[in-house]
């Protein structure tokens, strides 16, 4: 199945959700993706109003809990000495670039939310570094030279609607292209220490495992909780993407921008599978 890197100009797919006329949902989206290939890497490239929106943290907060990693910069305001008019940039097309290059050797499919040209040597690139390259964006808003590109497998968004769509957000498009197909619960509580929930897998590191949760928070499943006798030095050599954890909260960190939650394992049976498998 291999492994995927998805990278998201979404200030671009801002955009496109507006012009397709519906909303995606990221946890849909990365199932979507998890579904295809064994790991994915997912980022989501956006410029950072000031100061934060309670909607904007809630969707930082939607997204980090999903697997996604945001990178973003503040947005600068260049004013036209001439005009006197104020014009705003957050462009982050050259860092989209610099992370995809640098971190080439993590992936085999390299997978771009965008429809803009600008990206062309980019996919070029990663073409001959032997990478599959695959384009989501939407007719009319793609640029003719990337659809005219060879060697790039290019997708229409219209035709996931069914499979990615955010079915209950009732919540308007903003124009900043951050809070975006999110259906949002700003009074969302975050959870007791003592709560336990069970949890999906949504990316394996050498120390820890993050989970999915209700909470809409960052939760890390430490290599030293989950409870196995035998000594490993990498988790990722006995966790499947399909494994699903019963765990207990065991810190809460609401300190961040993005509160964090610590958990540990208490399901003793995958506790032993866990065991089983290092001894396979």
């Amino acid at each position: 199945m291999g492994r995927a890197a998805v990278y998201i100009d979404g200030a671009n797919l801002f955009f496109t959700q507006r012009h397709l006329g519906w909303q995606i949902d990221f946890s849909r989206l990365m199932a979507f993706f998890l579904s295809v290939y064994a790991s994915v890497e997912a980022n989501y490239y956006v410029p950072a109003s000031s100061p934060l929106s309670p909607e904007n943290a809630a969707f930082s907060r939607v997204l980090t809990a999903h697997g996604y990693r945001i990178i973003s910069k503040p947005v600068k305001k260049i004013v036209n000495k001439e005009t006197g008019v104020v014009i705003m940039k957050g462009n982050l097309d050259v860092e989209l670039v610099v992370d995809a290059l640098s971190g080439a050797e993590q992936y085999d499919a390299f997978i771009l939310f965008s429809g803009d040209s600008d990206f062309i040597p980019l996919l070029r690139a990663l073409k001959k570094k032997g990478k599959d390259v695959i384009v989501y964006s939407t007719q009319g808003l793609s640029a003719r030279e990337l659809l005219e590109e060879p060697g790039i497998a290019y997708h229409d968004l219209a035709l996931l609607k069914e499979r990615i769509e955010q079915v209950r957000s009732a919540e308007p498009m903003r124009s900043d292209g951050v809070a975006v197909g999110v259906d949002q619960d700003f009074s969302l509580p975050l959870p007791d220490i003592g709560q336990t929930f069970t949890g999906s897998v949504l990316k394996v590191q050498p120390y820890g495992i993050f989970l999915s949760n209700p909470f809409h928070v960052k939760c890390l499943l430490p290599l030293s909780f989950l409870g196995i006798s035998k000594y490993i030095s990498d988790l990722t050599a006995i966790v499947r993407i399909t494994d699903v954890f019963e765990v207990v909260v065991f810190h809460v960190n609401a300190d961040r921008d993005i509160a964090e939650i610590t958990v540990k394992l208490v399901d003793k049976k995958m506790a032993d599978e866990l065991t089983s498998r290092i001894k396979g």
